[in-house]
């Protein structure tokens, strides 16, 4: 009789062992997954809003700081969208100045850049300045410092 046990035993454990591997890969599907997919759709929306609007913007990216928001551009402007893809500011592309942001960080806050991108501040936009362990946000018309942290 104990021998029987045994057998139905090692059964049970091994049921309740791919239970929970199917609960634990659907919790993760709904909990972890799911909220990324919301996301996902959410900025596939705000980008075919923005090309809708603005048939000719090139090089949309998407930048979360305070919010999320989206740049692009076109021959003669920059544009910023909030995340309903409605126009937030425009700037002319000649005020485009990469390398006085890279020169700003190393002399002033001793920031090597491994890049330079466009996005959007607290109230206006920005260069979002990547180092090795330092991320700088400087405003976009005054190259004044709006954010900085460690990047882990």
């Amino acid at each position: 009789m104990a021998k029987k046990n045994r057998k139905y035993g090692a059964r049970f454990t091994a049921l309740l062992g791919i239970l929970f591997i199917v609960l634990f890969s659907v919790l993760w599907a709904l909990f972890i997954s799911g909220p990324n997919r919301i996301q996902e759709e959410n900025q596939e929306q705000m980008i075919a809003q923005i090309e809708k609007n603005n048939p000719d913007i090139q090089g949309l990216t998407i930048h979360q700081f305070d919010y999320l928001t989206a740049q692009g551009y076109t021959e003669t402007t920059l544009y910023w969208f909030d995340v309903t893809g409605n126009e937030i500011t425009t700037r002319d592309i000649s005020t485009l100045d990469y390398q006085r942001a890279r020169d700003i960080a190393s002399e002033d806050y001793g920031i090597e850049a491994e890049s330079v991108e466009l996005g959007y501040g607290y109230d206006n936009p920005v260069y979002v300045i990547q180092g090795a362990d330092r991320m700088l946000l400087l405003d976009y018309d005054s190259f004044v410092r709006v954010y900085e942290r460690e990047v882990q």
